[in-house]
């Protein structure tokens, strides 16, 4: 269903996309670098049906002699795929070296000829090398669909959304503590939970929910001096683009909560060094902008200069989104 989705929209896609695309990417900032991608939707490309050159758009293409033009056709013959970056380790040159670009974005992109069909990756979650490409605009592939990103060497790992791949996340999965704190959790016996969280830390068995929630456990526990570590952890994995992206959600919490715990030990300064994240994509954090204005932990630090700038200038983000706090 999602196969003949996409197959139907291809020609759509290509041309409400292809002016905003073509030539656009800066030749000394191209990404690339090994990623880890959700397939969520494929479609293997005709270029004859979409490059009809008969169109205006196309009269270079029925300008070509045969060869030419079947040549070209040919390097187009591979699979068009949308699906999430949920790992990457690629960088951005020329601008910074430090892996993570499109880190949790939803993209386009171009598998070249040679992989057999979507049924193989489609609906799966791969390894694979990204590069972008069409720096110059040319016509090369694939640069004619609206998107510069080229994934080669597709190497399956399993379902999308299944959380393949993460080593951490499958040793937690084993680790009978983990199982046991996770248990402990569910009951809402905090203290037996952090027990259980602090024995699979120990081990190396602590995968980022698992850091959430002992931060979460010793929260509930008003322990909130103990819950910063934790919630630290994943506060700095996340600065440093280094959360898969099947954990995005958990670790948006973690790190809102480690505000909550700096604040309920009366860190301002700390507290609102966190906050402040939310002021430069108001739209995007939109619920965490709400909730540091209004949640009772952050009581503590409401008299304090940092706290009361940063409420400031929060205000003004929701007024400039014309929405209330």
């Amino acid at each position: 269903m999602v196969c003949r989705e996409i197959t139907k929209k291809i020609p759509f896609i290509i041309g409400m996309l292809i002016g905003a695309h073509q030539g656009k990417a800066v030749c000394t900032s191209l990404k690339s670098g090994p990623i880890v991608f959700d397939a969520y939707g494929c479609a293997p490309f005709s270029p004859e049906k979409t490059f009809d050159p008969s169109q205006p758009r196309y009269q270079w293409i029925h300008d070509m002699d045969a060869p030419g033009r079947e040549a070209l056709f040919a390097s187009y013959r591979g699979l068009y795929l949308r699906g999430k970056v949920i790992k990457s380790e690629a960088v951005q040159s020329g601008v910074s070296k430090v892996p993570g670009v499109l880190m949790g974005e939803t993209i386009f992109a171009f598998v070249p000829p040679g992989v057999s069909g979507c049924e193989q990756i489609n609906g799966k979650r791969f390894k694979a090398h990204l590069s972008e490409k069409c720096c110059d605009g040319s016509g090369n592939a694939p640069c004619l669909l609206g998107t510069e990103y080229v994934l080669t060497k597709p190497e399956v790992i399993g379902t999308a959304s299944s959380g393949a791949g993460d080593a951490m996340k499958a040793k937690s999965a084993q680790s009978k503590d983990y199982a046991a704190g996770r248990k402990a959790f569910d009951e809402r016996q905090y203290r037996a939970a952090a027990q259980a969280f602090e024995q699979a830390k120990t081990k190396g068995e602590l995968d980022i929910p698992g850091f959430y929630r002992l931060g979460v456990s010793y929260r509930e526990m008003d322990q909130c001096r103990d819950a910063i570590p934790p919630l630290k952890h994943v506060h700095d994995l996340e600065e440093k683009n280094a959360i898969w992206a099947d954990d995005e959600k958990v670790a948006r919490q973690a790190t809102f909560l480690l505000a909550r715990c700096y604040a309920k030990t009366n860190q301002a300064a700390a507290a609102v060094l966190v906050l402040n994240r939310y002021l430069i994509e108001p739209s995007k954090y939109l619920q965490e902008l709400r909730d540091s204005l209004n949640h009772k932990d952050f009581g503590w630090i409401h008299t304090s200069k940092e706290y009361r700038d940063y409420k400031d200038a929060a205000l003004k983000k929701l007024k400039g989104l014309k929405l209330s706090p």
